[in-house]
């Protein structure tokens, strides 16, 4: 057999491979997108675990606003006591 048939036998299959993957993992991804689509929210209880974690991430910032206030509360009364002069007995 000619060896220039032989490696174009070669490169076309190859070729065809090719391109039958990438027809396989196009087809995969549409049904996987159709899927997802059809079925909506897929995992509900990752829903209630995400509600959760924003529940409890607005209650961390709420504390964290508490803090910062008392913060500036102490500074505030700091402030003033360094302004008025100690009265001396």
């Amino acid at each position: 057999m000619d060896p220039d048939v032989l490696t174009f036998a070669q490169v076309s299959a190859v070729i065809v491979m090719f391109l039958g993957s990438l027809t396989a993992i196009g087809i995969g991804a549409a049904f996987a997108i159709k899927r997802l689509k059809r079925k909506g929210n897929a995992i509900p209880e990752a829903d209630m675990r995400l509600e959760q974690l924003q529940q409890s991430v607005d209650v961390i910032a709420i504390e964290v606003e508490r803090i910062s206030e008392a913060q500036r509360f102490s500074t505030q009364l700091l402030a003033k006591r360094v302004e008025t002069p100690a009265l001396e007995q």
